[in-house]
């Protein structure tokens, strides 16, 4: 394979890896960032189903809603979103961590191209790492991703 096209293939799995980790709703990813991150995220549609069953639906009036919602603006206006309470015991850095594209691509990266380099080999792996940083974080950044 040229290297050109390594390179390429390795920003492409450093941006959808990303992705999963900070933004998916895939249910064991989202389950985990939710207790490792908390705070406020847009709802599931699952959870949209709830919240619209709630406010019309079968549920009485005096049914607790089972979880925190309000309009919150995450960039692109306001958005129904969800209250996640995080563990107690975990520290900030790491829900900033599996929270910011740019943070969480770069430890990716750096696993990806050490595992890379240790099956088919990397030219220069540590001038790779960080072209390979900078693909992935751009593109997990974007708001269409």
């Amino acid at each position: 394979m040229p290297d050109w096209l390594l390179l390429v293939v390795i920003s492409l799995a450093v941006y959808r890896i990303t992705r999963l980790i900070i933004k998916d709703t895939f249910p064991p990813v989202l389950w985990a960032r939710d207790r490792l991150v908390g705070g406020w995220r847009p709802l599931t549609d699952a959870e949209r189903k709830i919240v619209r069953a709630r406010n019309g639906g079968p549920f009485q009036l005096d049914d607790p809603m089972p979880f925190q919602v309000s309009d919150v603006d995450h960039g692109n206006g306001p958005e129904s979103s969800r209250w996640v309470d995080p563990w107690s015991w975990v520290p900030n850095w790491l829900s900033e961590l599996l929270s910011c594209p740019w943070c969480a691509s770069g430890w990716i990266s750096l696993a990806v191209v050490v595992a890379v380099a240790f099956t088919v080999g990397v030219p220069a792996p540590l001038l790779v790492w960080p072209a390979v940083w900078a693909a992935g974080s751009l593109l997990a950044a974007r708001k269409w991703s």
